[in-house]
């Protein structure tokens, strides 16, 4: 086994619960996988083989293993290996990871060359020029070998806040919890009885601990700190200038006061605040150079905390995502129907966990399949919603009419009573008899399907029915027929596929849908989807889609 420093890194799952984890191996890997050195199987945002802690150069380093939803350091994407240092917070699917030396297990080192010689045994230490500092898990002490000096016992007091502030607000909390902690150790430290720790939320300083009654804080004093990111000592109020007109401080009858920002390297989020009325211990500048420590090291692990708590809802919200997406495409048909004398394929793909696009195939009491593509407005979470809602709708309807021209006017009355006025719904219905080719359909404000004519090579457009579904409550949309002949192809899709933007921001186009699928007759229908597929990646290039991309193509044998 290679030599190491032995590592306990804090794991925080998705529950919050915090859990020392000791990199006892050079690989350490982490991972869904159960023979990897911290198996997580249920952690669906991990791949099998996520990440790895390793000892190489005299440090840890971690590496992402090519992992699916990639491994994040300090919030940056990790793409090349990093090496650690204590306090550096992981992100791997949804668990937090803080990096802390722990101890070493190396050999141990070779003897020194330095050799150490004996003192006189009867030259004592200068008792007045010497002190011990003993630091330990339980308290600090710092006391001189011979006589007490008060400095140095108010120093000693104001070290020993200063470690005790270290311990707590180095340890994992909540965030509520801090600003009480915060401003208990920071009382305690300036020998304050009255203090108040504000913070700004949405532009406004919000108390978020208090001990004394009755705080009532200069505005003055509030700009001062906030604008100017000052730290304020006022060490007696009736003869300061700045203060002293200030009836907020006179009513209150205080003597002494300090005010410092929470302020972290980018910005101030708040205020720390501590005033007295002993006349006979104002505060000195020793206190308030301690108490601007106190607020830097206070308003570093605050927001700290809130990263953590908003990295923790962001990996809630994706795997609530990850799940609505895989319900979502447990809606799609899982594979076309076999029918003699019909091909259908299709596809969908949103350009978001999830989408609002939709396509289906359902049966219908006469015999015929109806064919559905439809485009809610919008994209994400709430199109989604209103995706599996048209879909349980049509499929509702299907069951009792099979008019389309009149299944889909209901449709559109039942989606205009249950749909917000800012939502809408494209779509084309269309109800094929497999054997003969015979079709009807009706086209809901949707992209013009297309009908291409193995005989010939024509292109021709579906258009007759109505506006989009969900705006007019009482339309009666309108009907067509056509007939599919043997070779024919219908090709159906979403506005992500014709509006799809390139570069140069030109659109793929509707033309050049009906121009593939001519080039395509003789071919099966998931050859002609997969081939329009193709040449709209290759018109984007490195662009993304920005819209669902939906298509279903039929060919009638």
């Amino acid at each position: 086994m290679p030599e190491f420093v032995e590592t306990e890194i804090l794991l925080t799952g998705p529950d919050g619960e915090s859990l020392p984890i000791r990199l006892n191996a050079s690989p350490f890997i982490m991972g869904r996988s159960e023979v990897v050195s911290l198996p997580m199987p249920s952690d669906t945002m991990l791949s099998r083989q996520h990440c790895s802690f390793e000892w190489n150069a005299g440090a840890w380093i971690v590496r992402d293993l090519g992992s699916k939803n990639g491994t994040t350091v300090n919030g940056n994407n990790l793409i090349r290996e990093h090496r650690l240092f204590p306090g550096d917070r992981i992100v791997a699917g949804r668990q937090i990871l803080e990096f802390e030396v722990n101890k070493t297990t190396s050999p141990k080192p070779a003897p020194s060359p330095l050799e150490f010689v004996e003192d006189d045994a009867g030259t004592p230490m200068r008792p007045d020029s010497t002190f011990i500092i003993r630091l330990d898990s339980a308290n600090f002490s710092a006391k001189p070998v011979g006589a007490p000096s008060l400095e140095l016992e108010r120093a000693n007091r104001r070290m020993d806040a200063l470690v005790r502030a270290g311990r707590e607000l180095a340890s994992f909390k909540p965030i509520e919890s801090l600003f009480d902690i915060t401003l208990e150790l920071a009382l305690d430290a300036v020998s304050a009885k009255r203090g108040v720790l504000m913070t700004l939320e949405n532009g406004e300083l919000i108390t978020k601990a208090n001990k004394g009654d009755g705080f009532r804080v200069s505005s003055a004093v509030r700009d001062k700190v906030m604008r100017e990111r000052a730290s304020l000592l006022v060490q007696d109020v009736a003869a300061d200038s700045f203060l002293k007109s200030s009836q907020t401080i006179v009513q209150q009858k205080i003597k002494s006061l300090m005010a410092v920002p929470l302020q972290t390297e980018s910005q101030v989020i708040g205020i720390l605040y501590v005033d007295t009325p002993n006349i006979l211990h104002p505060f000195d500048a020793e206190a308030l150079s301690l108490l601007t420590v106190f607020a830097n090291i206070a308003a570093i692990r605050i927001e700290h905390a809130r990263l953590v708590e908003v990295e923790h809802v962001e990996r809630v919200l994706a795997h609530d995502l990850e799940q609505a997406a895989d319900i979502q495409r447990g809606l799609f048909p899982q594979a076309p129907p076999v029918l003699p004398g019909l091909e259908l394929s299709g596809r969908s793909l949103p350009c978001r966990s999830v989408g609002g696009d939709y396509f289906d195939y359902i049966p219908m009491a006469d015999g015929r399949v109806l064919v559905v593509v439809a485009d809610v407005s919008g994209k994400g979470l709430a199109a989604s919603l209103l995706m599996s809602s048209l879909q349980a709708r049509v499929h509702a309807l299907c069951e009792l009419q099979t008019d389309v021209a009149k299944l889909v006017s209901r449709l559109n009355h039942s989606i205009k009573a249950n749909t917000p006025d800012n939502k809408f719904i494209t779509g084309f219905f269309a109800a094929i008899d497999h054997t003969t080719g015979e079709m009807e359909y009706s086209n809901a404000g949707h992209n013009a399907p297309v009908v291409v004519r193995h005989a010939t090579g024509q292109v021709e457009l579906l258009t007759a029915g109505g506006p989009v579904l969900g705006i007019l409550p009482n339309i009666t949309y309108a009907g067509g027929r056509t007939r599919l002949e043997p070779g024919d192809l219908l090709v159906m899709y979403s506005d992500g596929v014709s509006e799809a933007p390139n570069i140069k921001d030109e659109e793929f186009g509707e033309e050049a849908v009906g121009q593939i699928a001519a080039a395509c007759l003789g071919r099966t229908a998931d050859e002609v989807l997969m081939e329009i597929a193709r040449q709209l990646r290759a018109f984007l290039g490195e662009c993304s889609p920005t819209d669902d991309v939906t298509m279903v193509v039929a060919r009638k044998l």
